[in-house]
């Protein structure tokens, strides 16, 4: 493998700085003052929150310091004041005390097992639960100790736990994602138990509540119970919701705006007699790591951050970065886009929600004919994350996509711009998940990939994934392979200019790959070790000069197709490979926009 020329990487900028993860809490300050508490989530930096007056908007930011606690992915306002915050991927309890006026680091929720807090609740003698993602556990919080009592997982198969406090002091428990179902929890015996219907994501649908007279209450489509104790008692009617303060002292409330735009600048209060203010909070939003990043009709580079969703677009001409704003009613992020007629379509989780933007016109987002860009809603009823997304086969834009939380089997599906038709192929790789594809112009093909993951909350049912051929003018697979090795994910397709397959695959304790494959003889004729680094999505392209780039976490490199060698290019960070587009190289690192220049 030849070695690495010396390059210089350009930064561009960072194209989007907002918040998400956002929770607006009422509470009081240090000298026992109203106040409103908003919790923030970061991707630069880590999590905040906002002590926030409610007459002036003047408001006081303080960052949490605890390493990769950038979301706060759970919130609870205590009755003594306290502002409890579960922080993700970290797993860790933070608490912001009024008294100390200070965000404290209380410790792990449970080492090893939680990294994603789904829920707290507090029990009658102040005890702070907590529920999480990771190993669905419990775990409960003494305030007047500072210990944790880690009871470990309340189930175990799924891996999410959101849990309450019922009236008689037992913790039920609401499992999800594959079959969710609900566990209750004794304290005082440690003993566990499923109570009620256990349900199948997709098909039922259950919650679990706190009714008004304090119990808790299953609410699902077998049936409407009441937990007392381990008993599931069969109810014709639910009571109203137990009350959730969400108002100041004196009965004003609050609200952001601007939380449709995703945007959480715009606080408005409004007072019991209607008086209505609005305020501009002044905070510091670090960055927004960006998913991906496309090159568009018009010569521009796109992208998408991740939670929020907002596009962005750059102008190599003349260096101009701008935030667009929303462009779905996903709010997540844009998992791929393709480009049709002139035309942007973006393909975003979760729903895989497709919008068709087009670029030359004025930029009004919404759902109604004219809006640009415009939401065209879910593609299917089961593709959750659209991976990839490619324009072209008889005129269609086609997604390859990772299923809902709990289910498995990622369809093939399509949107016809012209009739507005919407197709799915459920199941046609079984329990695995249609992941990369490519189009095999000269055989009038879609060369798909797959990947052996379900959607989120499930462990794979297929040990080897598969490349397969599929002919959407007789919409049959017409041919399936896989190369001689493990194969978790084919997570990079490429139509070459020979007209062969280019592809990249890691699995198992084999090395990262790119392979060869001829779709006349249907057969892979070469695999080529990668440079150092896991292989990026999406991260294959033909270059100018008859080349083709690729992309690991670590470097560029650039494969010689005629001779099979790969030269690296350069070495840096990289987490989103992105396009060619003129002389340079696009691509991202967190949350900045960067090129290189390479012809």
């Amino acid at each position: 493998m030849a070695q690495k020329q010396e390059t210089q990487i350009h930064e561009i900028g960072i194209p989007v700085q907002s918040v998400n993860w956002v929770h607006l809490h009422p509470g009081r300050n240090r000298k026992e003052a109203p106040c409103i508490y908003a919790t923030m989530g970061q991707q630069a930096d880590n999590l905040f929150v906002l002590q926030i007056n409610p007459e002036t908007g003047f408001s006081r930011q303080f960052v949490s310091e605890v390493p990769k606690s950038n979301y706060p992915t759970a919130t609870f306002m205590s009755r003594t004041g306290r502002l409890y915050i579960g922080a993700a991927y970290a797993g860790h309890l933070l608490c912001f005390d009024p008294e100390k006026d200070t965000l404290e680091y209380l410790g792990a929720i449970n080492p090893g097992g939680a990294t994603f807090p789904c829920r707290i609740d507090e029990d009658s003698n102040g005890q702070i639960w907590i529920g999480s993602y990771g190993s669905a556990d419990l775990t409960n919080f003494d305030p007047e100790t500072g210990q944790f009592t880690r009871h470990g997982r309340m189930d175990d198969i799924d891996m999410y736990n959101y849990p309450l406090v019922n009236k008689d002091g037992s913790i039920a428990c609401l499992i999800r994602m594959t079959r969710p179902h609900v566990v209750v929890f004794d304290p005082k015996t440690g003993e566990k138990r499923k109570v009620g219907p256990i349900t199948t994501k997709g098909e039922d649908t259950i919650d679990l509540r706190r009714g008004i007279d304090g119990w808790l209450y299953i609410e699902s489509s077998l049936g409407n119970f009441r937990i007392e104790g381990f008993e599931a008692v069969s109810v014709d009617t639910l009571p109203e919701p137990s009350h959730v303060t969400t108002s100041l002292p004196d009965g004003t409330t609050f609200v952001f705006a601007d939380a449709q735009q995703l945007l959480y600048r715009k606080l408005e209060t409004r007072k019991p007699d209607g008086e209505t203010r609005t305020f501009t909070l002044n905070y510091e939003a670090s960055g927004s790591d960006i998913f991906y990043v496309h090159a568009g009709p018009d010569g521009c580079i796109y992208g998408s951050s991740i939670l929020p969703l907002h596009l962005f677009r750059y102008n190599p001409q003349n260096g101009e970065l701008v935030n667009l704003g929303k462009c779905s009613s996903a709010t997540g992020e844009a998992y791929s886009m393709a480009n049709l007629d002139g035309k942007i379509y973006i393909s975003s989780y979760p729903g895989a929600t497709i919008s068709e933007y087009d670029p030359t016109k004025t930029y009004n987002f919404g759902n109604q004919p004219g809006d640009n860009p415009r939401d065209l809603g879910r593609i299917d009823d089961i593709s959750y994350r659209p991976r990839c997304t490619l324009a072209g086969p008889l005129g269609r834009v086609w997604t390859a996509s990772i299923p809902d939380y709990g289910r498995w089997g990622g369809p093939l599906s399509y949107y016809d711009p012209t009739t507005g038709k919407k197709k799915a192929y459920y199941r046609i790789c079984g329990d695995a998940s249609c992941y990369t594809l490519a189009h095999l112009k000269d055989q009038n093909l879609i060369a798909a990939g797959t990947s052996i993951s379900g959607g989120s909350g499930t462990q794979p049912k297929v040990k080897q994934a598969m490349l397969f051929l599929w002919d959407y003018e007789t919409e049959e697979k017409v041919w399936e392979g896989t190369l001689d090795r493990p194969v978790s994910t084919f997570n990079a397709l490429l139509t070459g200019t020979d007209g062969k397959l280019y592809g990249t695959v890691h699995g198992g304790d084999a090395p990262d790959e790119l392979f060869v494959f001829d779709p006349e003889s249907r057969e892979f004729t070469n695999c080529i070790a990668l440079p150092s680094g896991r292989p990026l999505d999406l991260g294959l392209q033909n270059g100018p000069d008859g080349k083709i780039y690729g992309f690991t976490n670590t470097c560029i490199y650039r494969l010689d197709s005629t001779l099979l060698t790969i030269e690296e290019i350069i070495r840096d960070s990289f987490s989103i490979a992105g396009p060619i587009v003129g002389q340079e190289v696009y691509f991202a690192t967190g949350h900045r926009l960067r090129a290189v220049k390479l012809f």
